[in-house]
């Protein structure tokens, strides 16, 4: 062999393999959407993409997701949740009642997704769980992977209800009349909302440890991703950024990775378009 194919082989055998995201959507269609469309751009730009999922969702998934993205289906509902055997995702709740025992019994998925971590050749690079799945923080802690937290609302959204929980502005608003106004602090523009209109995420009653577990698993991840772009809210981003104290990734619009109109009528879809690419590519450079 002449050496400069023995340099040329010995590079192309020492290549480090494609950086690894584990991607954890809620259980939910309008979660799971953006996030495995997020796993087919990370894919699209070389990286392993593996979405964490059930047997009914990866069902519906698997049509399109080929071999470019992995479907890992753990089980769910686990016995004793009191939720129907069959209940594997929002969509499937029967009344209001499940609500909370269904994000309760999301917690029991830890386990599961820890066993697939250990049996994973190669440490995933990065963990992208949903804001509503903070139960991911001590999976991705104990096997020492970076953990960046999804939110699918607005950067204005999200840095309203941060601000909001930060100055305890959701209790106010519980204890106060529903036509109230109240000033939603540390905006760079005045924002006022009612009793009718602060809703957010885990706000309902019974609903509060589940809220304060979401808030210390953002305040813990090393990062955020955002389903948003910069020219519709640049400003937001970057207060954002700043109350978080943490990089914010906006990668959006996600809906915009897709124009196949049968893909997208089965939640599943197809061709690549014009979503942020640079984005991506920063979000893949931090590996």
């Amino acid at each position: 062999m002449a050496p400069t194919e023995h340099v040329a082989g010995a590079a192309t055998a020492a290549a480090p393999p494609p950086p690894h995201f584990v991607i954890v959507p809620v259980l939910a269609r309008g979660h799971i959407i953006p996030l495995f469309d997020l796993a087919r751009l990370l894919a699209a730009r070389g990286a392993r993409a593996s979405v964490v999922t059930t047997p009914l969702h990866a069902a519906r998934l698997r049509g399109v997701a080929g071999h470019a993205v992995e479907l890992v289906e753990l089980p769910f509902p686990p016995p004793g949740s009191g939720l129907p055997p069959d209940c594997q995702g929002i969509d499937m709740i029967a009344d209001n009642s499940q609500i909370l025992p269904f994000f309760l019994a999301l917690r029991e998925l830890a386990g599961p997704l820890d066993a697939y971590l250990r049996a994973l050749e190669r440490r995933p690079s990065c963990i992208v769980a949903d804001w509503c799945c903070p139960w991911t923080a001590a999976v991705a802690r104990s096997h020492g992977i970076p953990r960046l937290f999804f939110h699918g609302p607005s950067c204005f959204f999200s840095l309203c209800d941060l601000n909001a929980t930060e100055h305890g502005l959701h209790d106010q608003i519980a204890a106060g009349d529903d036509r109230e106004q109240h000033v939603v602090p540390g905006m760079p523009v005045a924002v006022k909302v009612t009793k009718g209109t602060a809703d957010g995420f885990f706000n309902g009653p019974g609903f509060e440890r589940l809220r304060d577990e979401a808030m210390e698993a953002m305040r813990t991840a090393d990062g955020a991703v955002a389903n948003t772009f910069m020219e519709l809210e640049a400003q937001f981003v970057a207060c954002y950024e700043a109350a978080l104290g943490k990089p914010v990734w906006t990668v959006g619009p996600l809906s915009l990775a897709n124009r196949d109109g049968e893909a997208t009528a089965s939640r599943c879809r197809g061709k690549m378009a014009a979503a942020d690419e640079t984005a991506i590519a920063a979000l893949l450079a931090i590996i």
